[in-house]
């Protein structure tokens, strides 16, 4: 494989994402609307990060084990390329370490422009499998690839995705803690194993959330947030975890749930009320001594665009 010319820079925005959805554990993601932006310039004379801007600027700098970098030389290598010196421009608006897929949009960045690198020689199938094999699970990722909610499955290594576009009038209503949680500790806590009736009520709640999302029907969401596998044990890591979700319901939100490992707790509600949930999930966490920010987002329907500047 050989381009035909080196770009003088190529840039990526790709979506942040929720996932899990309550049940789907590594099953369900959904892209929402805070983006990742990274400008690749392949005039520069080593790898380097020359500048970063937005959320966990200063970590992102310092990383030293970098996944945008990561990636693009993961990419490069699948397609028997040398990887060249890239210097990169980043924009972030996805608090890192909240369950807000900061890592997989950095991984769908990294791939994107490796791609586009070399004449877009990645197809779609191929960028799901190198960032569900760079991840370690493929929900994210997919929902920042491809927009929207997607429905994950692995088989020896190739992700099988499908994609709904989210109704328009649904929004994110989120609380996001001052609190960090990584997804390795997050899964620490989980079980090793589940009880028949609580594996049947997860498989239950996440027919019921594609089922939500294929109709549209919110009325399905109560039950498709339902978690038994993950959240009550995840829940002692976040102070006032139930009373959050709680109050969110109380508000109007048609359901709520733990956003990816955590530490956001996100609701979806109607446009009109979105506002007013996020409000209420922040003042019950501020009764149990939990600061953050109340945020609204929305879905975003689009997935990762690349643009190359020759």
């Amino acid at each position: 494989m050989s381009r035909t010319m080196t770009p003088m820079t190529i840039r990526v925005q790709v979506p942040g994402s929720t996932s899990n959805l309550g049940a789907g554990f590594d099953a369900l993601g959904l892209a929402v609307d805070l983006p990742l932006q990274v400008v690749f310039h392949f005039e520069a004379a080593s790898t380097r990060v020359l500048s970063v801007r937005g959320e966990g600027a200063h970590e992102i700098a310092n990383r030293e084990d970098h996944l945008i970098l990561r990636a693009f030389q993961r990419a490069c290598e699948e397609l028997r390329q040398t990887a060249p010196p890239v210097g990169l421009e980043i924009d972030n608006a996805i608090p890192l370490k909240r369950g807000l897929g900061s890592s997989g949009a950095a991984i769908v960045a990294g791939l994107l422009a490796a791609s586009a690198y070399c004449n877009n020689a990645l197809s779609q199938q191929q960028l799901l499998n190198l960032a569900n094999e760079l991840e370690g699970h493929p929900e994210n990722a997919s929902a920042s690839l491809l927009g929207g909610l997607t429905v994950n499955g692995v088989h020896n290594g190739r992700v099988l995705c499908e994609r709904f576009a989210p109704p328009a009038n649904w929004k994110a209503a989120c609380f996001v803690p001052d609190l960090e949680i990584a997804t390795e500790d997050a899964r620490r806590v989980l079980p090793a194993s589940l009880s028949r009736a609580h594996a049947i009520g997860n498989l239950q709640s996440a027919a019921m959330m594609v089922a939500a999302f294929a109709k549209p029907n919110a009325a399905l969401l109560d039950l498709a947030t339902r978690d038994y596998l993950h959240q009550p044990f995840r829940k002692v890591l976040i102070a006032g975890f139930d009373d959050i979700l709680a109050a969110a319901m109380r508000a109007g939100a048609y359901g709520a749930f733990l956003s990816g490992s955590g530490s956001t707790l996100l609701a979806i509600a109607e446009d009109a009320c979105a506002e007013e949930v996020s409000r209420a999930m922040a003042k019950a966490a501020k009764s149990h001594g939990l600061y953050g920010r109340p945020m609204v987002l929305a879905f975003a329907e689009q997935g990762a665009v690349c643009e190359v500047n020759r």
